[in-house]
C-alpha cells in the first residue's frame, strides 16, 4: 500500500477529498482508480486510510483526487503499510478487513445512487 504525505487543511478533512500531485507527493508509482492508500498528515501526525476516487492527466503530471475514509492510529497505519498478512483464521476479522468491507459498501452504494439518479449523501 502507498502512503501519501500531505498537510491536510481544515476544510480538506472537512470536505474529506484532496487532489494530490504525483510529482509533489513523490510516489514511487501510480495510483490506480479505487486503490486504497494511506494518507499521512505530518503537521499533527494523523493517519488517515483514504481512496483513488479520481485520476487528471497534465502534461508533467498526475493529479489524483483522494476520498479520505477513517482516521486511524499509528499502529493501525503500520498494520496498513506491512506486507498483506497470512489470511485470519476462521471468524477473525481483522481492522483492515473490516475497514476494506466498509469502503467496498460505500463504493456500492455511491454506484447504486448513481445508477438510479438518486443524490447521495
Amino acid at each position: 500500500m502507498e502512503r501519501v504525505v500531505v498537510e491536510l487543511s481544515p476544510f480538506t478533512r472537512r470536505s474529506r477529498s484532496i487532489a494530490v500531485s504525483h510529482v509533489a507527493a513523490g510516489l514511487a508509482r501510480g495510483l490506480e482508480p479505487g486503490e486504497f492508500v494511506l494518507v499521512h498528515d505530518p503537521a499533527d501526525g494523523v493517519d488517515f486510510t483514504a481512496a483513488v476516487a479520481d485520476i487528471g492527466f497534465e502534461l508533467e503530471d498526475t493529479v489524483y483526487r483522494l476520498e479520505l475514509g477513517t482516521r486511524i492510529t499509528a499502529e493501525e497505519a503500520q498494520e496498513w503499510l506491512a506486507p498483506e498478512p497470512a489470511p485470519p483464521a476462521a471468524g477473525q476479522v481483522t481492522t483492515r478487513r473490516l475497514v476494506d468491507l466498509l469502503r467496498e459498501l460505500r463504493s456500492r452504494e455511491r454506484a447504486l445512487q448513481e445508477f438510479l439518479g438518486i443524490s447521495g449523501g
